[in-house]
This record gives C-alpha cells, sequence and structure tokens, in this order.
C-alpha cells in the first residue's frame, strides 16, 4: 500500500512538473520593418472645375462688423450704420452693453479676450 502511494506521488510530480515553464531567455533581436500599406485611394482625383460666378452683392441684407482688440483698457464700438438692426453681438469674456439712440443700434465691447463680432441687418 505505501509503495502504491509512493508511486502515485511520484507520477503526480512528473505529471505536475510538465505543466510549469522555466525561465525566459533574452528577447530576440528586432524584425525587418513590413512594406507600408496603400492609403486607400481609389484612383487619381481629377482637376478641380472653374470658379462659379459671383453671388449677388449684399444678397443677405447683414453687415458684418469685427473690432479685433478689446482689452481693459480700450472699449470696442460696433456701432450699426442709420437703418440698420444689431441682431447680433459678442464680446468673448468681456462685458457687451447694446444702445439704440433714435434709429442707431450699437454695441459696445470691453475687456474682451478675443474679437468682437457684430451683425446688422438692413431694414
Amino acid at each position: 500500500m505505501r509503495l502504491s502511494m509512493a508511486v502515485t506521488a511520484l507520477l503526480a510530480a512528473f505529471t505536475l512538473a510538465g505543466c510549469f515553464e522555466g525561465p525566459q531567455g533574452p528577447a530576440g533581436p528586432q524584425g525587418p520593418a513590413g512594406a507600408q500599406g496603400s492609403a486607400g485611394v481609389a484612383g487619381p482625383t481629377g482637376p478641380a472645375g472653374p470658379a462659379g460666378p459671383p453671388g449677388p452683392m449684399d444678397s443677405s441684407g447683414l453687415h458684418a462688423l469685427r473690432q479685433n482688440a478689446c482689452g481693459q483698457t480700450s472699449n470696442c464700438d460696433l456701432t450699426c450704420a442709420p437703418g440698420e438692426k444689431l441682431v447680433s453681438a459678442t464680446c468673448p469674456g468681456g462685458s457687451l452693453t447694446v444702445t439704440k439712440d433714435a434709429d442707431v443700434e450699437a454695441a459696445a465691447c470691453s475687456g474682451a479676450n478675443g474679437p468682437a463680432l457684430a451683425l446688422c441687418m438692413k431694414q
């Protein structure tokens, strides 16, 4: 009985010893680089077409105003022409004041960290 237990234990030890890997060796050298793949272009691109005709002047009725420097010490004045309505104004990071005097609408921007922009629309 002792002999059969010893044989079983020895057989189990050899069986389990084959399941574990030994120490790993050093990494092999880097292989050569592979070929560059295609960009997936289906074919050559044709030449650009001619420019289209210019659109009608001021067809939208909008007039854009822009001031680049509206810092802490200077204000930007975005005044629409007489008869125009101020439809939009932006003063990024600053304060915006909108005024109306008779038929002239304006926006004043101060302390902006970017350009002040306004849109005026003909009435």
